[in-house]
């Protein structure tokens, strides 16, 4: 059954609002956090691609065993994955901080991290640097401002980066003011579950040169990715395309390779 966004970050708000919350951290990470990895592995003229860990879905259920997590990711990896986002949401996701660790700190991951969950808390970025990924996805509809800007400010500091994700302009507008290196564009309504590729290419007109912009949910194409390369998009967000393939890497490789077209701001 679907989960609309606002019961999950009701949930997650109830999770990190008691005292035994001060507890949930990882251990700490095996080496310091390399400031600005995610950021410089989508930098590049072509259309970069996040290849997403996802072992469940509310509307999909199950996806990936988690003990696949690795193989998949390694996978990612020789199709081409500028970077992989891993699920660290256990109910909702079937996902965990412990699985963002295992992927990161495997050596055959050799690219970066995103640990990617509802963050409502400063300890949640604090776990995910623990947890050795190298950014943090912050969703700009789930928190208020000054809980924005510390999410992306409490990254930045650890050397992260955080993919400020929107659906709006306001949204993007938001987004900037916080700081903001990296921002998301979620084609996917997380209310009402609708997708809309149009959103992408509307919402990237008011984002200025300098930040780098990714495209969230919906692509499942070659034709997609050039769509968003021609509205000069530097990545894509790609899970259940992925997951779905009997050849995660082959079907990666049809992604890459797609020239970022030069776009006014």
């Amino acid at each position: 059954m679907a989960m609309h966004l606002d019961e999950i970050v009701a949930a997650k708000r109830a999770a990190w609002s008691g005292p035994a919350a001060a507890d949930a951290a990882a251990r700490g990470r095996l080496a310091p956090a390399e400031p600005g990895r995610f950021a410089a592995a989508l930098g590049g003229p072509e259309v970069s691609v996040i290849a997403e860990v996802k072992p469940e879905s509310p509307s999909k259920g199950r996806l990936l065993d988690p003990e696949q997590a690795v193989p998949t990711a390694r996978r990612y990896v020789a199709g081409g994955a500028s970077a992989v986002s891993v699920l660290a949401d256990t109910p909702y996701f079937g996902g965990s901080a412990e699985l963002v660790r295992t992927v990161a700190e495997h050596p055959a991951v050799t690219v970066p991290v995103l640990f990617k969950d509802f963050l409502v808390d400063v300890r949640q970025v604090r776990l995910a640097h623990d947890s050795g990924a190298d950014a943090v996805l912050v969703i700009v509809r789930a928190v208020d401002d000054a809980l924005l800007t510390d999410l992306v400010q409490t990254a930045h500091g650890l050397g992260l980066d955080a993919l400020v994700e929107t659906f709006t302009q306001e949204e993007v507008d938001r987004a900037l003011a916080a700081g903001a290196r990296v921002v998301g564009i979620n084609n996917r309504d997380l209310q009402t579950f609708a997708v809309d590729l149009d959103t992408s290419a509307r919402l990237r007109r008011g984002i200025p040169r300098g930040v780098l912009t990714v495209s969230e949910s919906g692509l499942s194409g070659r034709a997609d990715i050039e769509r968003i390369a021609a509205h000069g998009f530097d990545a894509a967000l790609i899970g259940e395309s992925l997951l779905s393939s009997t050849d995660p890497a082959a079907r990666l490789r049809s992604y890459t390779g797609v020239p970022i077209l030069e776009v006014a701001s």
